[in-house]
């Protein structure tokens, strides 16, 4: 299957009265999520199912993601992919999804790059910055096997690529 796994856009900072839960995006982090959308739409990316932690900022990062491929599915809200996210969480979510082939995840940092450097099992740490979308292949049913890196995605730009197999590379 092919995960796609992004973190919200850039939000308002903490404080000023509103609570983490319902910090909303800037609009410079609207416009520049929308340049990783519209890369999704040109590579002809249309999830089966997507999937944001209920906090403000990621159901808004779906939101545009969603208005970008025309996506006709439902957004699903899980708390799975609030603050506190897992390993554990993402199986559910993919659970969730009833046997959807490309399913893309939106949440927070830590716990996307904690979960992306276990699904590559790297051994050193990885991250994302706000509004990055990082690809995967993944074989949900074989846990052992490490995940395979397609692509990073910042702003609407690659920023690696990985030649496969299946592209005759």
């Amino acid at each position: 299957m092919e995960l796609y796994v992004i973190r919200h856009a850039v939000a308002i900072e903490r404080g000023g009265g509103i609570s983490d839960e319902d910090r909303y995006l800037t609009p410079r982090g609207r416009e520049s999520f929308r340049l990783t959308a519209k890369a999704f739409a040109k590579k002809g990316i249309i999830p089966d199912c997507i999937v944001t932690s209920p906090l403000v900022r990621c159901v808004q990062t779906a939101d545009i993601l969603a208005e970008a491929l025309a996506f006709s599915g439902e957004l699903l809200v899980s708390r799975d992919l609030a603050p506190g996210f897992d390993l554990a969480g993402l199986y559910r979510v993919i659970t969730s999804c009833g046997g959807a082939q490309k399913i893309a995840i939106i949440g927070h940092e830590p716990d996307l790059g904690i979960l992306v450097e276990a699904l590559l099992k790297l051994g050193g740490s990885f991250s994302l910055k706000k509004g990055m979308a990082v690809a995967l292949d993944l074989e949900p049913q074989q846990q052992d096997m490490p995940a395979r890196l397609n692509w990073i995605m910042h702003k609407g730009k690659k920023t690696a690529a990985v030649k496969t197999e299946k592209d005759g590379q």
